[in-house]
């Protein structure tokens, strides 16, 4: 039977940009070649499916080079970002680098690369594959999970930023740091205030500072 389903006339663009007002996590999944080559790369398409068993999804798109190599992978590991982990991941979302170098990484099975440092991460073994449209998603069952309970790096509107507390800002904790060394900076007027804190903190400022604002 023919496909009688009308073109689509969605601009792919603003589809884009309406699909950035969800804010997503930013991960980096790794695995290792069939040649023994350590793989990686940034991924925002990361989400639970299931409890009972645990396991995860997540996409990539059919024209990575990197697609085969998951494809083939028996297992591979999701991490999610820290806050301060915006570096990594704009390394491992570059092509034509080894996104590895320098970097220390323990090894999971299959001798699958594991970074450290995130908020949480996730040793999945390979369970199933569909093609959705222009890329392939990926289900891994859980077999092994860590998390570090640090704040996770999160992206909006093609932006990196950080998780706002939900409580008012208070002298305590972090806002009371960050607004110390806000402080700190604008009276001292040696260093910028973004050579002094990181990426997330900096959104996180920019919150506190707009809302002192605000309630003015």
């Amino acid at each position: 039977m023919p496909d009688t389903t009308p073109p689509s006339e969605i601009d792919p663009r603003a589809f884009r940009d309406a699909l950035g007002s969800f804010v997503t996590g930013v991960t980096i999944v790794t695995t290792r070649g069939g040649d023994g080559t350590d793989i990686g790369l940034t991924a925002n398409s990361f989400n639970s499916v299931s409890l009972e068993p645990p396991m995860v999804l997540w996409s990539l798109a059919l024209s990575s080079s990197s697609l085969p190599a998951f494809r083939t992978a028996p297992w591979w590991a999701v991490h999610i970002l820290a806050s301060e982990q915006q570096d990594l991941s704009a390394r491992f979302a570059q092509r034509g680098i080894d996104k590895f170098a320098g970097l220390e990484v323990s090894r999971g099975p299959g001798d699958i690369p594991l970074l450290d440092g995130c908020a949480a991460r996730f040793i999945c073994r390979a369970a199933y594959e569909h093609e959705g449209g222009d890329h392939a998603i990926f289900v891994g069952q859980v077999l092994e999970f860590d998390r570090q309970g640090r704040k996770p790096l999160v992206y909006h509107e093609g932006r990196y930023a950080g998780v706002i507390p939900g409580e008012a800002p208070s002298a305590d904790g972090d806002t009371g740091h960050l607004l110390a060394q806000a402080h700190a900076t604008l009276l001292g007027g040696s260093r910028r205030i973004e050579d002094r804190l990181a990426p997330g903190e900096i959104a996180m400022l920019r919150h506190l500072l707009q809302r002192l604002v605000g309630d003015r």
